[in-house]
């Protein structure tokens, strides 16, 4: 392990016994771990997909709009047939012998007297049409309110990124303080274990002046073994702490950690009301249900208005004619005003109307709750900072009373007047005394990172 930063957690021991406090729930506690926030923020695989969901939602926007715009096509068709339906036309019975009379009046071969009967197929064969069609869109209401009903889901879709965008800074502000204290629980340990190496240098001198015997010096080695047993476990309880930090950050999971020794808390907090309201003020997770409850409000509406008319307008422009030719022959343009209006669906939209209002009803009724729950999340975020704050001046007495324990009865010892059994003592005392002033510190710290997410800080 590398423990190239060991004099930082020691430097984080004297300041949980000794140091100030200066953070409040409203402020940055720290540089490092903002910067730490921001690259999670940046590199976090499950934000980048609230990422890609947000543009997949901005795209769509663009598809509603792209729908009051024209809609232009390239369409050609070219038909071959044969057989089928006909039509029947006797133009050689009927005409051949009226022109044959008016040439016997005229006396001239003016007329043809020698027309054939017409059969012509319904199918048109060697057929082409080949144009340009354009559709303009004049009155649609269910691209309005899709369009607007998109306008909404985008504002879901970034609420609920912010969202999870705020739970992750909270989860790397924690879990940066769980390594902190793993790391101070260690440098803790690596204390005890140098007064435990006093003891046992004292010891020895003391049996080499007859003063004690052996059993002394096991004793002290039994502690110190004992000792580099808890030292091992918290430099595993590091290693996770560590992993955990980095898998936040989507990073190499071995990569080490900077420690801010200069963390500086205040023991200061707004009132439980003040945070109640900044909380359903600032919770995306409130502004979420609120956008989806306005896209349900044109989904209504676009059930709804589904029984008005839809007008579009038609302009072709081509050729039309037999053979695959271009000419001023075969060329035209038509021009159409089209009206679809849905008398009667059986009912439908008055159904799908009512299950979006019902939905609206559903989205209202979350709505409601989630405000009951972010202001109980508030409340019990609040009292546990409390517990918190009275848990650190209650070790911080600990830790004073116990060092001072320890200092007078290392004296009697030295001076012979108190038992190794009592020196050992009071070392596990000011040992135990150190590793829950550090556990109630960073609990502290963690507590009010969740205060800070529960109320919706920045």
């Amino acid at each position: 392990m590398n423990r190239t930063k060991l004099n930082l957690p020691i430097q984080l021991l004297s300041f949980l016994i000794f140091g100030s406090w200066s953070f409040s729930v409203a402020q940055a506690p720290s540089e490092i771990l903002e910067a730490y926030v921001n690259e999670g923020v940046e590199h976090n695989l499950s934000l980048q997909e609230r990422s890609l969901n947000y543009a997949q939602s901005v795209s769509a926007l663009q598809e509603a709009k792209g729908l009051f715009l024209p809609y232009l096509s390239f369409q050609a068709s070219y038909t071959l047939a044969g057989g089928g339906r006909a039509i029947q036309f006797p133009v050689g019975d009927l005409f051949n012998p009226v022109y044959a009379s008016l040439n016997q009046i005229t006396g001239e071969n003016s007329f043809p007297t020698d027309l054939e009967n017409l059969n012509e197929q319904f199918l048109p064969n060697n057929f082409h049409e080949t144009k340009l069609r354009l559709i303009q869109p004049i009155f649609d209401s269910d691209i309005y309110f899709n369009y607007k009903a998109r306008q909404d889901l985008i504002s879901v879709e970034e609420a609920r990124r912010k969202a999870y965008e705020r739970e992750l800074g909270k989860d790397i502000r924690i879990a940066y303080f769980q390594y902190l204290q793993t790391e101070s629980a260690l440098a803790v340990y690596e204390s005890a274990k140098e007064l435990l190496q006093e003891i046992l240098r004292v010891n020895k001198r003391l049996h080499e002046n007859n003063k004690v015997t052996y059993d002394a010096i096991y004793s002290a080695e039994f502690e110190l073994s004992k000792m580099d047993r808890d030292m091992i476990t918290a430099v595993r309880d590091i290693q996770v702490a560590r992993s955990y930090f980095n898998f936040l950050l989507n990073r190499d999971l071995d990569i080490p950690i900077k420690i801010d020794s200069s963390l500086q808390v205040k023991m200061e907090i707004e009132h439980l009301d003040e945070l109640q309201t900044q909380a359903l003020q600032s919770r995306q997770e409130l502004r979420q249900l609120s956008m989806a409850q306005a896209a349900n409000e044109k989904q209504v509406n676009l059930n709804k208005f589904q029984a008005l008319p839809k007008v579009n307008a038609v302009l072709d422009a081509g050729y039309q004619g037999f053979d695959y030719t271009f000419d001023e022959d075969q060329d035209y343009w038509l021009a159409q005003f089209s009206l679809s209006w849905d008398i009667f669906k059986g009912f439908r939209n008055k159904s799908k109307t009512q299950q979006s209002r019902i939905q609206g009803d559903i989205l209202r009724t979350q709505h409601d709750q989630l405000s009951q729950q972010i202001q109980l999340q508030v409340k019990q975020a609040f009292y546990e900072v409390e517990a918190a704050q009275a848990g650190i001046t209650s070790a911080r007495a600990g830790v004073k009373s116990a060092r001072d324990v320890f200092r007078l009865i290392r004296k009697k010892y030295s001076e012979d007047q108190a038992s190794l059994l009592e020196l050992q003592e009071a070392r596990t005392r000011l040992t135990q005394a150190e590793l829950t002033l550090n556990i109630q510190t960073y609990n502290y710290l963690s507590r009010l990172a969740e205060l800070r997410w529960a109320a919706g800080k920045q």
